[in-house]
């Protein structure tokens, strides 16, 4: 019996997916007010009221019965399986309906998590209601209400993917150069948000003339226009001559040899945790891909320290308060669930700079 099993009671709204791998996404989804709403497995567990999900590239994979990775099962990998659930959506923010009484939280409190909806074990965020184990939802300060649903929802995954990437696992120190390649995605806008708060120096690149100014808007020093990977690379030693400390690879793993390991400085890192180009493994890779005295890590979010997590989470709240990061960088659009295939549309067509959301 799987750890997340439960006895629905009630139920809710949802964008069920019905008809998988169509070509029109809104083909894909059924929106319906009478699903069975979840329960709680154990008392672990929390049930949220969901208010707005975050769109994320694993929900697009997973529509159209694409490749799944058992890493982006986090703590349930041993309950890996390839098919989706028919609820998706990964990333939620909302209120706790009922807490376990071993969970730690308790009714009414403003809350953040992964719900691992894009093709993983249980339904997700595309409902009014989710369950998340007490170990991947994380506690809002109260400051957290005055700011909306549909900014907060632009908030999470991206923010700590970004956060986790470059200052956990690049190791990355205030006043660095950072690389940000894949910058128009939303952990791409993130990773200028969180680097340039620590004053750092960031490149970051676009294949779409019309987002440069987006990305500049974002903090970033530089943008290179990725027309020619050579011209890109030579552009990067252009504004630094020595190299990077730090690239965070979310184009895909098909660009370490071209680009991200080039463009390191000595001892510097590269974070590979992206796949856009859908790229999932190398046909073959030996060691001199990695230059002597450079560094290949990756960053999954199984991997995040929970108190750090909500720390940074926390902070961020504020300053998005307070303005330092403004919504219109990091929030690209926000769709009402009954529209969830036109905001995969939108996500498929890479439109978007930063996040998509949809409100419930």
């Amino acid at each position: 019996m799987p750890s997340w099993s439960n006895t629905p009671k009630g139920t809710m709204a949802a964008a069920v997916l019905t008809n998988p791998g169509q070509a029109d996404p809104s083909d894909c989804f059924t929106y319906v007010t009478d699903y069975p709403k979840p329960s709680l497995p154990s008392e672990d567990w929390v049930l949220i009221r969901v208010r707005a999900a975050g769109l994320n590239r694993a929900e697009l994979r997973a529509r159209n019965v694409e490749h799944v990775s058992p890493l982006e099962f986090g703590m349930f990998i041993d309950e890996f399986h390839t098919d989706a659930p028919k609820v998706m959506g990964e990333e939620y923010v909302g209120e706790v309906e009922e807490a376990g009484s071993s969970s730690g939280f308790k009714k009414g409190e403003v809350v953040c998590g992964w719900a691992y909806g894009g093709g993983k074990p249980y339904d997700g965020a595309y409902a009014e209601y989710t369950i998340a184990h007490k170990k991947r939802c994380w506690r809002l300060p109260d400051t957290a209400r005055e700011i909306p649903w549909e900014v907060l929802g632009a908030v999470p995954m991206g923010l700590w993917t970004a956060y986790g990437a470059i200052f956990s696992a690049g190791e990355t120190k205030p006043g660095s150069t950072v690389l940000v390649h894949g910058g128009t995605s939303s952990v791409g806008i993130w990773a200028i948000l969180v680097a340039k708060d620590k004053g750092c120096t960031v490149i970051a690149t676009t294949r779409q003339a019309s987002k440069v100014k987006r990305l500049k808007d974002a903090g970033a020093d530089h943008v290179i226009l990725e027309e020619d990977i050579q011209k890109s690379l030579d552009e990067v030693y252009r504004i630094a001559p020595k190299g990077v400390n730090t690239v965070v690879e979310i184009v895909g793993i098909n660009h370490l040899k071209k680009v991200s390991m080039p463009a390191l400085a000595v001892h510097g890192t590269c974070v590979l945790m992206g796949v856009l180009d859908k790229g999932w493994a190398l046909p073959e890779f030996d060691s001199t891909y990695i230059p002597i005295t450079r560094k290949l890590t990756t960053y999954t979010t199984m991997e995040e320290d929970y108190e750090p997590s909500t720390r940074v989470l926390a902070e961020t709240m504020e300053k998005i308060r307070s303005g330092v990061y403004k919504p219109e960088v990091f929030l690209d659009k926000a769709f009402h669930l009954k529209d969830i295939g036109k905001a995969h549309q939108y996500m498929e067509d890479n439109k978007a700079v930063g996040k998509i959301v949809v409100t419930v």
